[in-house]
């Protein structure tokens, strides 16, 4: 019996610190939690290049050549704003995807803030117009798939802890 605990044990560490992970690399960038509440600074039309899948943490081709976090696709494409400019763009967080490469898409630019609280600067991103960043909703399930990580990985952190740490011998 106590072998099966030690495996279970085992098994909802890795479980719990997944969970924790997804957290960063999943919830948040898919909600877009980061990004609520920034403003547009343009509007335009983007048609895809090419796509390729990436993550954890990827290096940017973007101007400020900075570094991306989550998982998802990235796409190089060109994008066309209402003001007759044309410029490319990278544009992440799978934003744009395979199937819209060579397929014109409605997008936006947004000015993100750069920093923590009192910054002013700000960087700005491509996002697929029919896109809303929705903390409300973002912020419950990274609290949820938070505490569910910790409820599951910590607990078995400490059996394990507690199963080594002791002076009785182990059962075979």
């Amino acid at each position: 019996m106590r072998v099966v605990r030690f495996v279970r044990d085992v098994l909802l560490v890795p479980i719990g610190v997944a969970l924790l992970l997804s957290v960063i690399f999943v919830v948040i960038p898919l909600f877009g939690i980061g990004v609520a509440g920034s403003e547009v600074t343009a509007r335009g039309t983007a048609v895809a290049q090419q796509c390729r899948f990436a993550g954890p943490i990827t290096e940017s081709d973007a101007p400020e050549r900075g570094s991306i976090v989550g998982f998802g696709y990235i796409c190089q494409a060109r994008v066309t704003w209402r003001d007759g400019t044309t410029e490319m763009w990278e544009v992440s967080g799978s934003q744009l995807k395979p199937g819209d490469v060579g397929e014109e898409v409605a997008v936006v630019r947004r000015a993100i803030a750069d920093g923590g609280a009192g910054t002013t600067s700000t960087r700005p991103e491509v996002f697929r117009a029919d896109y809303e960043p929705n903390r409300w909703l973002g912020v419950p399930v990274m609290l949820a798939v938070g505490m569910l990580g910790f409820m599951v990985g910590v607990p078995a952190c400490v059996r394990l802890y507690r199963m080594f740490s002791s002076k009785e011998p182990a059962e075979t």
